[in-house]
């Protein structure tokens, strides 16, 4: 394709090397004689670019006709050439062109109608594919008689712009910005989007779907198998020792994760060149206090902008979030999608809603409120590179930035370094599935596809997506990067995120533990004990733990705990203290291990109140079992805000760009 009229501005000719130091030097050396003004007004302004003797992209070569100043147009070529990324998304993700410029300059050198408020798309069976060719087909009457509508990144500019050129008669088509393109395709395929997102699993797994599961009469089965495990008085019966066998497993899982937890994932990093794309998608609702920490957060991250796909999914009643949003600023490499209304209300079916438009290879999930460290996705793109395509998720550590507010923040923060810092990391290097974090998770974008995304009816869809990875045959593993996110700091806030948790555990025990040889199959011997021993220490070790230390030790004063008569009672009291003995060395262990590794030793007077925190789980595991039969899909929504943002010096400070690459002024 010619670019005669954008080439004919370069007074010396193509192939210099590109050599951003040797300009760098160049701006340093010796002083200028006295006529250097009168010598610079001549010189040609390209030529205080870097690269300025190289020819422009095609698909921004086009610019230079159109009022754009040659200045930016060169820096933002050097600055694409140097992370292998298209032009065109450099100048825009940089903030040196606006996207609704790029474009109108676009629909005026093809001459043809740009469309600000594109309007009648024709409905598509495939919304995922028509997101990715960037087009779509207009319905009858569209304005200017275009038949269909382009919004091209890249090479599809090129190839566009050739097509134009060798076509013969008008062109048919209108072109818009890809962020108002994708809106566009939302608006008019709505139903189907909403439908897609509520129950995708179901149409791809139904086996491990939580609807399915709740349809067959498994909560009352639950319920009954929890009320017949509940201690008696009697602490020797044959459920007592079904209970402490359980506990048992528990706890020597837990030993055996804090055992392994030492190795950490860890991976060359990777050249700007080398980076893919890659997407972030946070759902948010009623988020509004926290969207300019969001936006800040956001905007910190170390990766190349052109290479970034950030998503924010609000609800289409929360005018409020998205309105925060764009007072925030958002960073021009953000975008901002309603969902489109539709059941259930909850975080994995936002989640869905942005799946078919991630264009990303790899994509991580945050929430409102998290910070993660800046190079956080530099890292898990060197290690999803260094592993195969089994490696579908990567987990990184989430940790709590206003652990000293209070007592329960404080007890919180250890739970986390517990769970993530000890018993993640350990399972990951032994090569067992665990439940992931509901945030700072890393996917391929394939996999996420392959499993039909998140089970929108799922209210721990974290959880339920760690176990339904390691079934379909994928790998989730830890990795060494910390987000800092907000622990409740009112007591009834927190009973309900804990009570929602809990019951979406529940759900996924009915999920995966309702077809035992099933289980075994996918996860192997020692990966279905492993799920069976954490769903102990998540579900059933809240609903009775107190109940049965209360009964043990009534039992070892007034009752035959400590004096069995007969070898049974002999065997059962045995077994029973050895739970107990083991509980207690695992319980000091590894939180030890957790504060020592999570710098929390600081936090220590807060374990003083952990009696009141078991009496607070046991009250949400109670309150999620109720809730899982009289409204097993309702999403208990945790508020944030409460807590001040975390400290910038916590996290790696970005270097600063090299004085060849700093941006000039945008256009």
């Amino acid at each position: 394709m010619s670019v005669d009229r954008v080439d004919r501005f370069y007074p010396r000719p193509p192939g210099r090397r590109d050599d951003p130091s040797g300009f760098a030097r160049r701006l340093d050396a010796a002083p200028e004689p006295a006529d250097a003004p009168r010598r610079r007004a001549i010189a040609a302004p390209e030529s205080l670019a870097p690269g300025a003797g190289r020819p422009l992209p095609q698909e921004i070569a086009f610019l230079a006709a159109h009022r754009v100043p040659l200045v930016l147009l060169q820096y933002g070529a050097t600055i694409a050439r140097r992370q292998r990324a298209s032009a065109d998304s450099v100048l825009i993700a940089e903030g040196l062109v606006s996207e609704e410029r790029f474009y109108r300059a676009l629909a005026a050198e093809l001459k043809v109608p740009y469309l600000s408020e594109p309007e009648g798309l024709a409905a598509s069976a495939d919304l995922e594919a028509d997101a990715a060719r960037g087009y779509a087909r207009l319905a009858s009457g569209a304005p200017a008689g275009a038949c269909w509508l382009f919004a091209p990144r890249g090479a599809q500019i090129i190839r566009l712009m050739g097509l134009t050129r060798a076509a013969v008669g008008r062109p048919l088509y209108a072109i818009t910005a890809p962020t108002l393109f994708e809106e566009s395709l939302r608006r008019a395929t709505a139903d189907a989007l909403a439908q897609g997102a509520a129950h995708s699993v179901e149409r791809v797994l139904p086996h491990l779907c939580v609807r399915r599961a709740l349809a067959t009469g498994a909560p009352l089965c639950f319920i009954l198998a929890a009320a017949w495990t509940a201690p008696a008085a009697d602490a020797f019966t044959g459920t007592a020792v079904l209970l402490a066998l359980a506990f048992l497993g528990n706890v020597l899982l837990r030993l055996y994760a804090c055992a392994h937890s030492a190795a950490e994932e860890r991976a060359r990093a990777l050249a700007e060149a080398e980076l893919p794309l890659y997407s972030v998608v946070v759902a948010l609702y009623r988020e509004a206090p926290v969207a300019r920490q969001l936006a800040r957060s956001m905007a910190a991250l170390d990766y190349p902008h052109a290479k970034l796909d950030v998503k924010f999914v609000v609800e289409a009643d929360d005018g409020e979030t998205a309105a925060a949003l764009r007072a925030a600023p958002l960073p021009p490499y953000c975008e901002i999608i309603v969902a489109p209304p539709g059941e259930p209300r909850t975080k994995p079916r936002a989640l869905n809603v942005a799946l078919p438009f991630l264009r990303g290879s790899l994509v991580a999930v945050f929430d409102a409120e998290d910070a993660p460290e800046p190079d956080q996705l530099r890292k898990a793109a060197a290690l999803f590179a260094r592993g195969d395509d089994r490696l579908a998720c990567l987990q990184a550590s989430l940790c709590i930035h206003n652990s000293g507010q209070n007592w329960m923040t404080a007890l919180f923060a250890i739970d986390y370094a517990l769970l993530f810092l000890v018993f993640n990391q350990g399972a990951s290097a032994a090569g067992l599935p665990f439940f992931l974090g509901g945030t700072s998770n890393h996917f391929r974008v394939t996999a996420l596809r392959a499993l039909g995304g998140w089970d929108a009816f799922n209210v721990t869809e974290d959880a339920d997506l760690g176990l339904r990875l390691a079934r379909c045959g994928y790998v989730a593993r830890t990795m060494c990067s910390r987000t800092y996110e907000e622990a409740p700091v009112e007591f009834g806030k927190l009973v309900a995120q804990r009570s929602r948790w809990m019951k979406g555990w529940m759900q996924t025990a009915l999920v995966h533990c309702r077809a035992p040889i099933g289980l075994m199959r996918d996860l192997g011997g020692a990966g279905a004990l492993a799920v069976l021993a954490m769903f102990v220490g998540g579900v059933l070790a809240p609903l009775h733990g107190p109940l049965l230390a209360c009964t043990l030790v009534l039992d070892a004063a007034f009752g035959r705990l400590l004096q069995p008569e007969t070898p049974i009672e002999n065997l059962q009291s045995g077994l029973w203290c050895y739970v107990v003995v083991m509980a207690f060395y695992a319980e000091l262990a590894t939180r030890f291990v957790a504060m020592r590794r999570g710098g929390l030793f600081r936090l220590w007077p807060a374990l003083l109140f952990r009696p009141l925190w078991t009496l607070m789980l046991m009250l949400a595991a109670w309150r999620a079992l109720r809730d899982l039969w009289i409204r097993p899909y309702h999403w208990d929504k945790t508020e944030h805000g409460a807590a001040a943002a975390p400290e910038p010096s916590r996290h790696a400070q970005k270097p600063p760009r090299p004085a060849a690459f700093r941006r000039p002024r945008a256009a």
